[in-house]
């Protein structure tokens, strides 16, 4: 799992650890300018004085390493912020967290209200480069940024004329407008560029070479280069796509946003799904309230309780971590209720809020609503959940699931006949399998990455059957990192064929987009065209199927994915 830190102060001796992390990734990544390293600790002192914050986002994963870290200068006067670096460990580089922190980053000025983001960018154009051998690597960093819609700034002399700020090596200006519809005019560009070179290079604005470049930004709105990096244009099958019915939890119980410490699962995740499904034109229902008995039949009450009572306990947008863990003595349950957060909570890093339980719960009653839809005849219905739900147990939560959204359903549907529930998240769903790992009623089937590396860690091996009444109707396909579209199909079909076996009348499926390349929590490879294959597969079997969203923490990956995957099980129900 990752997790995403705000450096906010360096008072704690924990938090200056974390800024030596951070200096030593920054000098292992960029060892050509090693004082820069210094001037970060720095500009965390100095940041309210010269009148800009300091926004220092820490990518951090197991036992709170530091995998990488953004760095921005917003300026609250102007509303513009600035990307200084995004620098991962050289080693985690492919692994799609600096995509993830860039992300992170747009979020963190969206909700500061921020008209725009710029950052330098070394140029594509042969012409301009001092070393045209990083032509390639440049043009893959532009078309990086042209995806979240951030391109170069064209007509003035920023990417002309050599200062000490570029050192000689020429850069674009490259502008974000974090998604919004607006132009960048001229005067707003002339104060930001004042400002970051005062900020970033001591250079007054009086300095005739700061001056030239801000007298040469005259277009208004300002020139924005054109799309170079385009993603070619998603084609729909030509044969008519079968009927999509979702039930969206939309984001209206927040469970938290980034303050200092954060999670990967995050409200844009679900905008990012909702416009990826938009070119299917699905049929929309709003979530609607399930009996609480069916939701007692699964989790043990004592837990439900506790989740409950966080409304109480906790104030407006206060976080409650788990840090103490009664493992040796389960039975004596601490009295106090923060202290029963270890009890109930199989991790660290899943927070409780005022506002978990009522979010936890829609996402409950968004997948029975799909599991109802099923029931009166919806062939395909997608339970567009968050907070997510596989994780959590019969009796504790964890890994920013606090109900079982997709086991509930399933145990809802299982009172009319055989079900079928296949988890396709990279992590393996341990709260599904302990929630059916003694029934027969509920065939759970897993592939994911192997419990040896990746999150729970202590289940999801292959020799994990069930018990009771419930043994052989559990099984789990580990992969190991580096999974491809081949591999993974074919686990796929070793799956599929349990399940024509089990002969079930409906199918639910635990849906996560983090075995996608790229994913910051995955080390799996599917492409689009995989994913898009396994919806086929899977829409081969004909059965009436609800899919329950879980993971998945790219926003690219989730529009696309989403597409794609929902495409390849039309294709077959055509």
């Amino acid at each position: 799992m990752i997790r995403f830190y705000r450096l906010v102060d360096l008072s704690s001796p924990a938090n200056r650890q974390r800024l030596a992390e951070v200096q030593r990734i920054y000098e292992r990544a960029f060892p050509y300018y090693p004082q820069y390293a210094a001037k970060i600790r720095k500009w965390m002192k100095d940041a309210v004085r010269e009148k800009f914050e300091v926004i220092l986002i820490l990518a951090e994963g197991r036992k709170g390493r530091v995998l990488g870290f953004s760095l921005c200068f917003y300026y609250p006067d102007i509303k513009y912020g600035y990307l200084d670096y995004i620098a991962i460990e050289p080693d985690r580089s492919a692994r799609g967290i600096g995509g993830a922190l860039y992300e992170v980053t747009r979020e963190a000025l969206q909700l500061r209200k921020a008209k725009g983001l710029c950052c330098d960018v070394p140029p594509d154009e042969r012409g301009m480069l001092k070393e045209p051998e990083r032509l390639a690597i440049n043009r893959r960093r532009l078309a990086f940024y042209e995806r979240f819609g951030a391109r170069p700034i064209i007509g003035t002399l920023y990417d002309q004329l050599e200062t000490p700020a570029n050192q000689g090596f020429l850069t674009f200006l490259v502008y974000d407008p974090l998604g919004q519809d607006r132009p960048l005019r001229r005067t707003e560009l002339r104060r930001l560029i004042k400002r970051l070179f005062e900020t970033k290079y001591a250079m007054s604005a009086e300095d005739a070479r700061v001056r030239k470049i801000i007298a040469s930004v005259k277009d208004d709105p300002v020139q924005i280069r054109a799309p170079r990096y385009r993603t070619p244009e998603l084609k729909l099958p030509s044969q008519r796509l079968g009927k999509l019915d979702v039930v969206a939890v939309g984001n209206e119980h927040q469970i938290h946003h980034l303050k200092e410490r954060g999670y990967v699962e995050r409200p844009a995740r679900m905008d990012a799904i909702v416009r990826g499904l938009q070119v299917l034109s699905p049929i929309w229902h709003k979530p609607r309230e399930c009996s609480a008995k069916l939701v007692r039949e699964v989790h043990a009450t004592d837990l439900v309780r506790f989740l409950k009572q966080a409304e109480t306990k906790l104030k407006p947008n206060e976080l409650l971590y788990p840090n103490v863990f009664p493992i040796r003595l389960a039975e004596r349950r601490p009295k106090t209720w923060e202290m029963q957060a270890g009890y109930y909570c199989i991790d660290t890093f899943t927070p409780l809020t005022s506002e978990v339980y009522r979010a936890a719960l829609r996402s409950v009653h968004s997948a029975v609503t799909g599991a109802e839809l099923l029931l009166n005849g919806a062939q395909t219905v997608y339970s567009l959940a968050r907070p997510p739900g596989h994780h959590a147990e019969k009796k504790v939560f964890g890994g920013f699931c606090y109900l079982n959204n997709a086991a509930i359903a399933a145990h809802r549907l299982s009172k009319n006949g055989r079900v079928a529930f296949l988890d396709i998240d990279y992590h393996h769903g341990n709260g599904s399998q302990n929630i059916f790992y003694e029934r027969a009623d509920v065939f759970f089937l897993s592939i994911h990455g192997h419990p040896r590396q990746a999150y729970p860690y202590f289940a999801g091996f292959a020799d994990e059957t069930g018990m009771g009444e419930g043994k052989g109707f559990n099984r789990n396909f580990p992969l190991n990192p580096g999974a491809d579209d081949a591999r993974y199909l074919k686990t796929l079909d070793a799956a599929i064929e349990v399940i024509r076996g089990y002969r079930p009348y409906c199918m639910v499926i635990s849906l996560g987009f983090d075995t996608m390349r790229g994913d910051p929590t995955g080390t799996f490879l599917l492409t689009l065209k995989g994913i898009e294959e396994v919806g086929a597969r899977l829409g081969k079997l004909g059965l009436p199927t609800l899919v329950v969203q879980e993971g998945g923490y790219s926003l690219a990956n989730l529009r696309q994915g989403a597409t794609r995957f929902f495409i390849g099980m039309a294709k077959e129900r055509s």
